[in-house]
Parts: structure tokens; C-alpha cells; sequence
């Protein structure tokens, strides 16, 4: 009970000096925490929160920073993908580009917009929950290094784009890095993304098919 009233009153120093940085954490009001250790979400920003708690609760809480566990080493908790990537859009069908260019900074989010042209003589309709997410890759070599690694809700929302038309669909940036050799954040330099789009021509939006935008240039600033 001692540690988790330090915790709890460390936690709400933290949330008030530097909002954002904590992500996940046991309720603050109204609870004795459970038992350790505490599981504790941090922002790929927080670097240095992680390290303060980790110095002062060792092994009494359970820290992840962005997507990967604080201190490094420990299996990746990043979201998980199974099987082959999705075959990409045929441009001479559907086109994808980013609303303007898009720049974040290390370890932050942007919010974003994409992009999508209907080149057929039928409707494009796709589904998401309100947004799409990019994934960073490497431009050079295609690999997946990071992303968006929050939670987010789960509630059908189609966006339909008619022929010949082109629409825009709210684009979620994330910089956590999925990968130890890149720290925590994704680092300054010059980046891609990719988008998994579900497709669709069924009104009961049962038969999806995902298809993958080509790479698209992401700036990621210090």
C-alpha cells in the first residue's frame, strides 16, 4: 500500500507537469492499485519519466514506453500482424495521397489527412473507425518501423468515395518505434507510411479487401 500511495501521488505529479506522458496506468481516485507490479503506459516521448519511475519502483511496476518495454530487451508490445502484407491499390483504379505534407515530431502524434481518388465507374466504399492509421517504414527497404501505438475505439464508419471523385479520410500518425535499434521513438529524418485500406462493395460491409497506399513521405522532426 506504501508504494502504490508514492506511485499514485508520483503519477499525479506527472499528469499535471507533463500531460500527455502518461498513457495507461491503474485509476488514480478511488482504488488501492491491486498488487505489483503496476502496469504503467508511457508516451514514446517519456523517456525520461520512464527512467525516474523504473530508479524509483524497480521492479514493483510494469513500465512500456510507446510500444516497447522500459527497461529495453523485453519482448515488443506493438500491434501484431499476421501473414502477408496486403497486395497494394492498383493506381489505375483507386489513387492515395496525403492531404499536404506530413511532418511530426519524435515520439508525438499527428492528426492527418489522406487522399483517395476513384478511378473506376463504380463507387469506392471503405471501411474504418472513424480514421485510418499509417505504419512508418523504411523508405529504402520497406520495413515496418513503427507507428501508432495507443488504444483506439472500434465503431464502423464508411467512407465512400463516388466514381471519378475523390475523398478524404482522417489519416492517425503515430511515432512509436516497433524496433530496439531505433530507441523508443522514431528519430528525425526522413520517413514513409503506409495504409491498410478495407475495401469494400457490399452494403452489409461483410466482404473486405485489404489493399496497402504506396509509401508515403513522412518528415519526422526533433
Amino acid at each position: 500500500m506504501a508504494a502504490w500511495e508514492e506511485l499514485r501521488l508520483t503519477l499525479a505529479r506527472f499528469l499535471e507537469d507533463r500531460p500527455g506522458a502518461v498513457t495507461l496506468s491503474p485509476d488514480l481516485v478511488g482504488s488501492d492499485g491491486g498488487p505489483p507490479p503496476y502496469r504503467i503506459g508511457l508516451a514514446p516521448w517519456a523517456e525520461a519519466v520512464a527512467r525516474d519511475l523504473h530508479g524509483r519502483f524497480g521492479d514493483q511496476v510494469d513500465l512500456t514506453v510507446g510500444a516497447l518495454p522500459y527497461p529495453a530487451g523485453g519482448a515488443p508490445r506493438r500491434p501484431r500482424t499476421s501473414g502477408e502484407p496486403a497486395a497494394l491499390l492498383d493506381p489505375a483504379e483507386t489513387g492515395a495521397e496525403l492531404d499536404g505534407p506530413a511532418v511530426v515530431r519524435s515520439g508525438h502524434t499527428l492528426r492527418h489527412g489522406l487522399l483517395i481518388s476513384n478511378r473506376t465507374g463504380a463507387e469506392l466504399a471503405i471501411a474504418t473507425n472513424g480514421q485510418v492509421t499509417a505504419l512508418v517504414v523504411d523508405p529504402g527497404t520497406g520495413e515496418v518501423v513503427g507507428g501508432y501505438s495507443g488504444f483506439q475505439t472500434l465503431p464502423l464508419v464508411m467512407f465512400r468515395v463516388p466514381p471519378g471523385g475523390t475523398g478524404r479520410i482522417p489519416l492517425l500518425i503515430g511515432t512509436a518505434s516497433f524496433t530496439d535499434r531505433l530507441g523508443y521513438a522514431v528519430p528525425p529524418g526522413s520517413w514513409g507510411i503506409q495504409v491498410t485500406l478495407q475495401l469494400t462493395q457490399d452494403p452489409d460491409v461483410r466482404d473486405r479487401i485489404p489493399r496497402r497506399t504506396p509509401v508515403l513521405p513522412l518528415t519526422v522532426t526533433a
